[in-house]
């Protein structure tokens, strides 16, 4: 999802925010295209294009979608209609996600499916603990982690609820923005040191 106003940062195209030289949407691309998924698609809005630019430039196997931009639920059921089985919608705000992460969502949420076939959506939140950022809401100490694996079709789905055990920031803010900086550096570090 980066077709989002960027209201909360100056309305700027929160997916070429730079992060330690690199744009956010970058990380995101990265992060999937090392994980277990198949065919990224990008939904992209009159709010932001210059990123549709830079990825039709960069990116040539990813499928670009266009919404209205009038907010990330409408986007959304816009884009719905692009895919027949679940799809996993991840911000494209979220550049300390991980290739691993993405993995244990998808093998959580077709354990879950293997149990309850009814199962249709699910939400993926962090503990408040594990959260740095300034998050958009909060429910009863988890924050929604910007993550979720959906049903292609309109409406309520039946859902279940995945929290994730790992530091996750949305770059909401500039502050946010600082936050995922020193984040990302102590982890390239840790790399480093570590591989």
């Amino acid at each position: 999802m980066a077709g989002g106003k960027g209201t909360r940062m100056g309305y700027v195209e929160k997916p070429l925010v730079e992060i330690n030289g690199k744009f956010m949407i970058d990380y995101i691309i990265e992060t999937l295209t090392q994980s277990n998924i198949e065919k990224i698609f990008v939904a992209v809005s009159k709010n932001t294009p210059k990123t549709e630019q830079y990825l039709k430039e960069k990116y040539r196997d990813i499928v670009l979608i266009k919404t209205s931009g009038n907010g990330y639920v409408e986007d959304l059921n816009e884009a719905i209609k692009y895919f027949s089985s679940p799809f996993l919608v991840v911000s494209s705000d979220i550049p300390t996600i991980k290739p691993k992460t993405i993995n244990n969502i998808i093998n959580y949420y077709l354990n879950i499916r293997g149990i309850n076939n009814k199962v249709e959506a699910l939400c993926v939140m962090v503990k408040k603990d594990n959260y740095l950022g300034n998050p958009t809401m909060e429910l009863d100490g988890y924050i929604p982690a910007g993550i979720n694996i959906i049903s292609p079709k309109y409406g309520e789905q039946i859902e279940e609820v995945m929290v994730v055990d790992e530091v996750l920031i949305n770059v909401n803010t500039w502050e946010d923005k600082i936050l995922a900086e020193k984040l990302l550096k102590q982890l390239s570090k840790y790399r480093e040191i570590c591989p």
